[in-house]
């Protein structure tokens, strides 16, 4: 697979990630009303589906960045590659519970330096979350590209393995054990193979899949066991509500999510890779410089939409989340692009820069006006 059909797979897979989750906080609220109806079964299980974007995203950083020779370079990473992460992110630390107090006239100095003072230990939005890990393994990528460039196969392989071993599949087991045997499949803290909240297991998986190649296997397979797979870690995260980790969500700790991402990520491959529409191509590639930005911003979105959609409508169930998330993601997309094309600003909010010869979107503010005005008036 050459260079550039690499690249537009990996927009193809990444896009699809942030897509899913703008559906999980989206949808998340109605996971939690109207329980038992077909509506909250559904919404739940495409909620569930949706958490392989998680793993993804790390197992596309992976793939990108231990197979890039900068990932050595001390200089590079400190300077050019956390900086970038690092700098949006704390921005929008501050923007993010600023606007929301605003909102709520609880706006106070003492109240948001209260939360930025800590930010060390706990994001100031919970959906922040993820950048902890990120940040990691970012810290981490040059010992681990170290690493990955004198291991062969067989030991990429068997980290792999002793990874899910220990994260993934003795947590799984140790929830469905009875009370008398509770604990016994546990591995004393001392001694577990946590790193970073267990999402490097993720990032050294995605360049171990990056090495392989999968064209032998069926599409069908990988969807069925995809399917299956979180069909039956639905039912048992209902029926063992402990899958649930207070510091990985279950994205590492549960063993159904893996083989789901897993699965998700080689198929997504395949697509990607099989796509030819010079459109489709086009429209993907416009779209991934710009997914840190949308997920930074989504949240601010949902926030302001959710309420207004829940006042104004009588949509309810399966309708009324579809009809949320697609104006969430539009009114997300639409702003970091056109945040994209302002310089040094796109660099502070989305961590991303424009080549001078691009033409600022004239069009798209003038459509969004329109768009935004005819929802005023709604």
């Amino acid at each position: 697979m050459n260079k550039k059909q690499r690249i537009f797979y990996l927009d193809f897979i990444r896009v699809i990630a942030i897509l899913l989750v703008i559906f999980i906080h989206v949808s998340t609220i109605d996971t939690t009303k109207h329980i038992g109806t077909t509506d909250w079964q559904i919404i739940k299980m495409l909620n569930y589906f949706a958490h392989i974007s998680v793993p993804i995203f790390f197992m596309i950083s992976g793939t990108l960045i231990l197979n890039s020779p900068k990932a050595l370079s001390l200089k590079y990473t400190w300077q050019k590659r956390i900086p970038r992460v690092v700098i949006p992110f704390v921005i929008w630390s501050i923007i993010l519970p600023t606007v929301i107090s605003l909102t709520s006239n609880l706006l106070s100095t003492n109240d948001v330096w209260g939360r930025l003072k800590f930010i060390l230990n706990k994001p100031t939005i919970p959906v922040f979350w993820f950048m902890y890990p990120l940040i990691g393994v970012y810290i981490l990528s040059p010992i681990i590209k170290t690493f990955v460039d004198n291991a062969s196969l067989k030991m990429l392989f068997y980290v792999t393995s002793v990874w899910l071993v220990t994260c993934s599949l003795l947590p799984s087991v140790n929830v469905m054990m009875g009370k008398d045997m509770k604990h016994v499949f546990q591995l004393s803290p001392v001694s577990n193979f946590l790193l970073i909240g267990g999402f490097t297991g993720y990032f050294i998986l995605g360049y171990l899949l990056s090495q392989m190649d999968f064209r032998n296997i069926s599409s069908f397979a990988l969807l069925t066991l995809f399917i299956g797979i979180g069909t039956f870690g639905n039912f048992f995260s209902e029926s063992v509500p402990k899958t649930f980790d207070t510091n990985n969500s279950y994205y590492v700790t549960s063993l159904f999510i893996p083989i789901m991402s897993i699965a998700a990520f080689i198929l997504l491959q395949k697509w990607g890779s099989s796509i030819r529409s010079r459109g489709v191509i086009n429209f993907f590639e416009s779209l991934a410089p710009l997914v840190f930005g949308i997920y930074l911003l989504h949240y601010l979105v949902i926030f302001f939409i959710e309420p207004w959609f829940f006042k104004n409508t009588n949509l309810r169930g399966i309708p009324a989340t579809f009809l949320r998330y697609i104006v969430v993601v539009f009114i997300t997309i639409v702003t970091i692009r056109v945040v994209s094309f302002i310089p040094g600003i796109n660099y502070l909010l989305i961590g991303h820069t424009r080549s001078k010869n691009r033409r600022f979107p004239i069009g798209i503010v003038y459509f969004c006006t329109l768009v935004f005005l005819s929802f005023c008036r709604l």
